[in-house]
């Protein structure tokens, strides 16, 4: 039996898909054979961080209303962030619940209020303001300072 150039190519095409379907199970069988010290160990992290959420203080929070470049309304929940905490912060992230004048939600959304970039960030008993634009919200909204909780922190390393 002779091969020609199509039949060749077609022949390492089946051989090299073969190869990769019986490799790649033991391949991630072995990548994810990990210590379960480690997953343990990224356990304790994780609710660390989740604790370190009642660390981050929210503090005179307000309303203000403007324009966009397109002259459409504008509302900005602006206030104080503080870190009560002993480590230092680099992303907080705030859910803001707005609701109607029956006290429904109508929109919650999170949003980044904080980040810094590079080894910086928010050190221990340390202040600093957060602003928030929202352009669309709903019709239905009371026009009330919206409920606000700290949803996500990212802490320095």
């Amino acid at each position: 039996m002779m091969f020609g150039p199509i039949g060749f190519a077609k022949r390492a095409k089946v051989t090299l898909l073969l190869t990769l379907s019986l490799s790649l199970p033991a391949a991630l069988t072995g990548c994810r054979g990990g210590s379960s010290s480690q997953s343990s160990q990224t356990g304790k992290t994780a609710a660390g961080v989740e604790a370190y959420k009642s660390k981050i203080e929210v503090s005179k929070v307000g309303l203000a209303k403007g324009e966009n470049y397109l002259g459409s309304e504008v509302f900005y929940v602006e206030g104080w962030l503080k870190n009560t905490g002993n480590r230092v912060v680099q992303r907080v992230e705030i859910t803001f619940l707005f609701k109607d004048s029956l006290k429904q939600v109508v929109l919650k959304e999170s949003r980044k209020a904080l980040e810094y970039k590079g080894g910086r960030g928010l050190e221990v008993d340390k202040s600093t303001r957060f602003q928030v634009a929202f352009d669309h919200l709903p019709k239905d909204w009371n026009y009330v300072l919206p409920d606000i909780e700290v949803s996500q922190v990212t802490l320095k390393e």
